[in-house]
């Protein structure tokens, strides 16, 4: 379709402009048009992609939160039409870069995975606890063969919830750890990038994903069908896996005793004081699942060790050992 605007619709923009400004309506706006770069995705066309890719961040949380074995949430930010050189301004360098086939569509598609998320999934598949700090590197070739694994599940469920448009297969092309050093569209090329806010436990980044604009204008005639209102059922199967991995989780339980001390009455300390906490031994103490305080108990002792009976909380009563004073 041709979206140049002729001199007629031109002077009749301008007309209608200036009648606004002279009769002074409320509501009636002029809004701000580059004619050099015209949009070539409609706006009803973008809604419904960000549509699409939110049930698609539903799917690939509980997808990423069973492979990975912790709390993982991705939700969209963002769906704009900008240039490819846009795009990749946006990027951070070095990252976690890849370009997508989209079989049988004519094009490839880009997604950039921030460091920050990357190096947490990374030290979480390696059998940490998924705090690790973004070094401020490039990924080396094994850390990017581990990112691989999670991009291959962000395809299989993107490939999932694109079937209610087309049957698209998505695979990884070719991949890099500086944006710039592989182009998968011309500069000047309109592209829509869509930007997901991804947490893992502490950590937070971005999910970047593109797709070419002549990719949308292929299959636009799908847009006229039937959006699939029904969320994506997780199997029986799948909930079971959920669940056994999920209830293999190690969760550290701390009880908290707490004092305050003077500065000078700590460095006093010696071998062999006695600290008083303030309270009695009666009083409740509080006890935190990881950071979140969960449940109320008392001093207790159960054969030579000291522990804690839970009194209130969401679960029944339960001893615990102290892990923490």
């Amino acid at each position: 379709m041709n979206q140049t605007p002729t001199e007629a619709e031109i002077q009749a923009l301008l007309g209608s402009a200036r009648r606004i400004r002279q009769d002074g309506r409320a509501g009636e706006q002029a809004t701000p048009y580059d004619f050099r770069r015209p949009d070539r995705v409609s706006q009803a066309h973008v809604r419904s992609l960000q549509l699409l890719h939110e049930r698609f961040a539903r799917n690939v949380s509980s997808s990423l939160s069973a492979y990975l074995r912790t709390l993982t949430e991705l939700s969209v930010v963002s769906a704009r039409q900008l240039t490819y050189a846009e795009f990749l301004q946006d990027l951070p360098d070095p990252t976690a870069f890849y370009a997508i086939a989209m079989s049988p569509l004519d094009g490839v598609a880009a997604l950039e995975l921030n460091p920050g998320v990357a190096f947490a999934m990374i030290g979480r598949m390696l059998g940490g606890n998924g705090h690790t700090t973004d070094p401020g590197r490039a990924l080396t070739e094994i850390e990017q063969n581990i990112v691989d694994g999670v991009v291959g599940i962000l395809l299989d469920d993107l490939a999932d919830t694109w079937k209610s448009l087309k049957d698209v297969e998505f695979r990884i092309s070719g991949r890099e750890t500086r944006p710039q050093m592989r182009q998968v569209a011309a500069p000047h090329d309109t592209v829509l990038a869509l930007a997901f806010d991804v947490r893992i436990n502490d950590h937070r980044g971005a999910l970047n994903f593109c797709i070419p604009a002549q990719v949308i204008e292929s299959i636009r005639d799908s847009f006229a069908q039937t959006w699939p209102q029904t969320r994506h059922e997780t199997s029986a199967a799948q909930r079971r896996a959920l669940a056994r991995n999920l209830a293999a989780v190690r969760l550290p339980i701390v009880a908290l005793l707490e004092t305050s001390l003077s500065a000078r009455e700590l460095m006093e300390l010696q071998p062999g004081d006695v600290l008083s906490l303030g309270k009695p031994a009666s009083h409740p103490v509080r006890v935190q699942v990881g950071r979140t305080p969960k449940f109320e108990g008392h001093l207790a002792r159960r054969g030579t060790f000291t522990a804690i009976a839970i009194s209130a909380g969401p679960a029944p009563a339960v001893s615990v050992g102290l892990t923490e004073v």
